[in-house]
């Protein structure tokens, strides 16, 4: 029989993360508010729509095998503000593509944030899945400079 849940249990063990094979488990969207991301949001696709001056913050969780996050930059930023993405472990963001990448690939830098950048478009992704050490981002960027690697 083929298995049709993925279940986790949360670091405190108090929920139970049941979601099925290969479906995005939810829609967050970060518009104006800063937003911590839990374990048990893993799978989740995060939309953000930047209309201010003030810089959004998403803190990622603490790396644990097999977590993953999309971000999806939902519209052109109407303001000056940034998506500012941080994990909650210092250093441990894996840079596998984006502004820091040169033409025959990706560098991976070791970063403590990603950024979207106000200078960005709607559409922009980043890709980010944890092997228990690193959070392994991959930047679809369409406008250069967009998405930045800071560490």
């Amino acid at each position: 029989m083929k298995d049709v849940f993925n279940v986790k249990r949360s670091a405190d063990s108090d929920d139970v993360l049941k979601q099925l094979n290969g479906q995005f488990k939810n829609v967050i969207n970060v518009t104006s508010a800063d937003v911590t991301l839990e374990d048990v949001d893993s799978g989740s696709v995060v939309f953000t729509a930047i209309s201010g001056s003030s810089d959004i913050a998403i803190t990622l969780p603490a790396p644990a095998n097999g977590l993953y996050f999309t971000v999806i930059n939902a519209v052109t930023p109407s303001g000056t503000g940034d998506a500012v993405i941080t994990p909650v472990t210092a250093d441990t963001i894996v840079a596998m593509g984006g502004a820091d990448a040169g033409a025959d690939g990706p560098t991976n830098l070791l970063a403590d944030t990603v950024t979207i950048e106000a200078a960005s478009i709607g559409g922009e992704r980043l890709d980010l899945v944890s092997d228990d050490t690193y959070w392994y981002c991959y930047a679809h960027q369409q406008a250069v400079g967009s998405v930045t690697f800071a560490g």
